[in-house]
């Protein structure tokens, strides 16, 4: 071999070398050479220097200190969050970030939001890195000034509708004027109509907990909003907050009530009393109080003004409160007026006013009608219920239905053991096919029951399949509830049908709603963000559901979903370690529940996910009931929509 052929071969190797070095360094992109090599190729992004970048995680403000040269990010230290959820995040999320030199990396697998809070904080410090004016005002503070900017002037009051297990319904009333909140509080009443702070003044209330008294941590809950006009920050994914050091109780009640008075005072609320559609409304509460009675309201609209409204109460055995009163069977302790004269008077209010501003105080009685000593909370939750069908919403929904298959299913069972189910289909802006029964907790069905004569009842006439049957053609035929039932909940439009219609009206109003306009609204128009959802009290097993999604450039770009025991341990981490294993054989729960997860941020809906009993034909491995996570989904895209 002469010494050309031999230098010829030296380099060959030599070259052949270096490349396999390079092939090296692309697979093992944190590799040294690698970052030599590309660091000489790109160009200058970053002006050297640590930048911040804030954004908002479960439980609080997130801050990251991103620092760079000027081609790479060099190190990022992230601080917040006072909770497990981001040391479920860190370092990993981090390490993967500046392995990838960018945040287009996946969220750690139950910490969605944790793990997106630091990608939004790094990239709002890159903005920075870059010379960018990045976006200054969180997605969330945004959200604030945006409902803070539409503020009606008035009182507004709120009562959880069922009393916990403690015996207590949390009290919230706001003022706001000048479309600034400029007062409010918090309170809880007993049965009795003791409450909590004055317990808790006296000493006959105190908690386990070191530190302030209740009334105290009250206080201090209502100063934070008050000083910050916003809930912003205040509570963490429990429901406890790391915002205010002197507040160790729950505060999902008080929370509860300060956003439903806040939906009150908000400019939608204007708009029920300024477009209210024709037709009478009805209204009942969903349960007996502690006296037996039930609220009952009927409100008739034309010429968009309150016509007619009526309110009493009923007894199961279904005689009537008014007309016990008058008949003296009905004795309040209360000097003055009669309960069915006092009805009479605060109808006659709504009807002047054509509204409830300034009729109840915080306590759902009335300094406004001097007669009037009774309280009055049943009566003003019919007469928004009522609004709120009359509301320009309910046009939108008969006008503009998006095509599609919608269920429902009543969350609990009845006393005589059935929950209603309603199936609807939509095509052509009409309701094409109609389904109503009922199921217990075996999988039977009422209709089936009757149809063997299994299901009996002592009504004369038709059976029950029969007359569930009438109403069902009743709502095809005329395309809506109107004038099907009245106040009772019974039929005076179909002579056949004696049966109690409610869970059938509450059931079509449901799918209404999923398929109404304002739906579709949601799927076109969604406000970039996050958004939760925890279903309000643990299911029989003791757990709870918890829904997080995360909406970008109008679509749902990230969504987990799981559920919480009261100790904070996770379905998911239980099913992962074995701790938590379901009868049905096939994948795990943790499995199950990322495979819906999936289906939802494939197709960008639940359309077509669940059938009428919750659970689920289009994912051929799941078997779990999906209710928990559809009722979240569908909580986080009405958080989202504009």
């Amino acid at each position: 071999m002469n010494k050309s052929n031999a230098n010829a071969k030296r380099n060959g190797f030599i070259g052949l070398g270096a490349m396999i070095l390079l092939a090296g360094a692309t697979v093992f992109g944190t590799d040294p050479l690698y970052k030599a090599i590309d660091n000489s190729v790109r160009p200058e992004i970053y002006v050297p220097g640590t930048y911040t970048g804030t954004a908002r995680g479960y439980g609080g403000i997130v801050t990251a200190e991103v620092t760079v040269s000027g081609k790479t990010i060099d190190s990022i230290v992230v601080n917040g969050e006072k909770e497990t959820l981001l040391n479920m995040v860190l370092p990993g999320l981090t390490d993967s970030i500046l392995g990838k030199q960018s945040t287009d990396v996946d969220a750690v697998s139950g910490a969605t939001l944790s793990s997106n809070a630091i990608k939004e904080a790094v990239d709002q410090a890159l903005a920075k890195a870059r010379g960018e004016k990045p976006e200054d005002v969180p997605e969330t503070t945004k959200e604030a000034s945006e409902t803070s900017a539409s503020l009606k002037d008035g009182t507004y009051t709120y009562e959880s509708p069922e009393f916990d297990e403690n015996g207590f319904k949390d009290q919230v009333s706001m003022t706001v004027k000048g479309n600034a909140i400029t007062a409010l509080t918090w309170d809880c009443i007993k049965e009795d109509g003791t409450k909590k702070s004055q317990l808790s003044m006296d000493g006959k209330y105190v908690m386990t907990e070191k530190g302030p008294k209740w009334h105290e941590q009250a206080e201090a809950v209502v100063g934070y909003v008050l000083e910050h006009q916003s809930l912003d920050g205040l509570v963490n994914e429990k429901g406890y907050t790391d915002s205010v050091s002197s507040v160790s109780i729950n505060l999902m009640g008080f929370v509860n009530g300060v956003k439903d008075c806040l939906t009150q005072a908000a400019g939608e609320g204007e708009s029920q009393a300024s477009e209210l559609k024709e037709g009478t409304y009805t209204y009942e509460s969903p349960e007996f109080d502690e006296n037996g009675f039930k609220d009952q309201v009927s409100m008739t609209v034309k010429g968009n003004a309150i016509t007619a409204l009526t309110w009493d109460c009923i007894k199961e055995d279904g005689s009537k409160k008014s007309q016990l009163s008058m008949d003296g069977k009905y004795v309040m302790t209360e000097k003055g007026p009669k309960w069915h004269e006092q009805a009479e008077a605060v109808v006659g209010y709504v009807l002047e006013h054509q509204s409830l501003d300034g009729l109840v105080n915080e306590k759902g009685y009335t300094d406004s009608v001097s007669s009037v000593s009774i309280n009055l909370m049943g009566f003003v939750n019919g007469v928004k219920d009522c609004l709120s069908q009359a509301a320009g919403a309910g046009e939108s929904q008969a006008s503009e239905l998006k095509e599609g298959t919608y269920t429902y299913e009543s969350p609990e069972f009845d006393k005589n053991g059935f929950k209603d189910q309603v199936s609807m289909t939509v095509k052509g802006n009409a309701i094409t096919a109609l389904t109503w029964d009922c199921i217990k907790e075996d999988g039977s069905k009422k209709s089936q029951l009757s149809m063997d004569g299994k299901y009996v009842m002592t009504e004369k006439g038709p059976k029950w399949h029969e007359q569930a049957e009438a109403v069902v053609g009743y709502v095809l035929e005329h395309q809506s509830l109107e004038g099907l039932v009245n106040e009772k909940g019974y039929t005076d439009s179909v002579s056949s049908v004696s049966i109690n219609l409610m869970g059938f009206v509450n059931g079509v109003k449901d799918c209404l709603t999923q398929a109404s306009s304002e739906g579709k609204s949601q799927a076109s128009e969604l406000k970039e963000g996050t958004y939760t959802y925890e279903s309000p009290e643990f299911d029989k097993n003791g757990f709870k559901d918890q829904v997080s999604m995360t909406v970008k450039g109008n679509a749902i770009t990230a969504l987990t979903w799981d559920c919480i025991k009261e100790d904070g341990s996770k379905k998911s981490q239980l099913s992962m370690d074995g701790k938590y294993v379901m009868t049905e054989k096939g994948p795990k729960w943790h499995e199950q529940a990322e495979a819906v997860v999936g289906y939802v941020l494939e197709h960008q809906s639940l359309d077509g996910l669940v059938n009428e009993k919750g659970y689920t034909d289009s994912v051929s491995s799941v078997s779990i009931n999906l209710m928990g996570f559809v009722n979240g989904v569908k909580d986080c895209l009405t958080q989202a929509s504009k």
